[in-house]
């Protein structure tokens, strides 16, 4: 596939997983692409926390390598990319997939594009939509369903009669990224994309960090502030434990690999 013209994004092997050169203008005209030459594909992200697990579990290694692109999530990832990917400007997105999204639903408002919203509870996700359409009244959400009733048969028909373009989500990291691959086939969607925690955020269910932090790429350290408790293993157990893997693969010589 190509993006208006040129060729797609090129992608990596990090801690023996498939890392796409993706920003966020490259996010839009994949999913332009797919929808106006009818292709499928799915749009994941890397972050340090899921390059942690996926080290011990080569099943989950396996499903985030199946999604047709990862691209480049969280501050440490970035520093790895710049560390071991040479000769190559590594992109990120200008903001975190929470500031983003936003701009990405303004861009389905204006194209027409349909969209479909799967996951988190019924109550954040009720919130969450009322605050997407009061901003785009004019956005094709087509559907939506929770994340906690049960993902199952009824979940993919529910989705495939919508007749959406686009279908997020947020069903929890590593949990999310594992649906998404085993129902890829059945799905009749063209961009399928995990977003994480996002309708937490768009419901405004939690507070957001100061801008100064999102562009640094430290918000983490806010959610760790407000919930210890609930981001200790994530960030207080798993930034060390980041580090020292990216020493491991420092100090054995590793090399990058380009697919493309």
């Amino acid at each position: 596939m190509k993006i208006n013209g040129q060729t797609e994004p090129k992608t990596y092997s990090l801690f023996g997983l498939n890392i796409s050169n993706l920003d966020y203008e490259s996010i839009v005209n994949l999913t332009s692409n797919s929808i106006s030459y009818g292709k499928k594909i799915a749009i994941g992200y890397i972050n340090p926390h899921i390059a942690r697990y996926a080290q011990n579990d080569s099943s989950l290694k396996s499903i985030i390598n199946s999604f047709t692109f990862n691209h480049v999530d969280g501050i440490g990832m970035e520093l790895a990319c710049k560390l071991f990917i040479k000769n190559e400007k590594i992109l990120r997105l200008h903001w975190t997939w929470t500031d983003g999204a936003l701009q990405y639903i303004r861009d389905c408002e204006i194209k027409n594009w349909k969209i479909f919203l799967l996951g988190s509870d019924e109550e954040t996700l009720t919130k969450a939509k009322k605050n997407i359409l009061k901003s785009f009244p004019e956005l094709k959400l087509v559907g939506s369903l929770n994340g906690f009733d049960g993902l199952n048969e009824f979940t993919v028909n529910k989705i495939n009669e919508s007749g959406t373009d686009i279908l997020w989500v947020g069903i929890g990291s590593l949990r999310q990224e594992e649906w998404i691959i085993k129902n890829f086939e059945k799905l009749n969607c063209n961009v399928i994309q995990s977003v994480g925690d996002l309708y937490n955020d768009i419901a405004g269910n939690r507070l957001r960090g100061p801008a100064f932090l999102r562009k640094l790429g430290f918000e983490w350290f806010f959610r760790l502030l407000q919930n210890p408790v609930k981001y200790f293993n994530r960030y207080v157990l798993g930034i060390p434990y980041f580090f020292f893997l990216i020493l491991i693969y420092k100090f054995n010589g590793y090399k990058n690999l380009s697919s493309k």
